[in-house]
């Protein structure tokens, strides 16, 4: 099982999002993504896109304004 980091501070949406979809194409059952942001909307649409997609996911505030995103491939 991979673990793929993203470090999409300072970027807006829907970047994090182009981002995530770009490398759920090389996930294996077992994969996980984690981004990190400081975009709170971001972790809204991600997790409720990846759910509908079938995915894993959880958020979790890091620090101050910066949450970690993960997305896993469980399928």
């Amino acid at each position: 099982m991979a673990e793929y980091f993203i470090d999409a501070l300072g970027e807006m949406c829907p970047v994090p999002n182009i981002r995530i979809r770009e490398k759920l194409k090389e996930l294996d059952i077992g994969d996980a993504i984690i981004l990190e942001t400081d975009h709170s909307c971001a972790c809204i649409t991600i997790s409720n896109e990846m759910r509908r997609k079938g995915y894993k996911t959880a958020v979790k505030e890091i620090d101050t304004g910066i949450w970690q995103v993960s997305v896993r491939r469980v399928k």
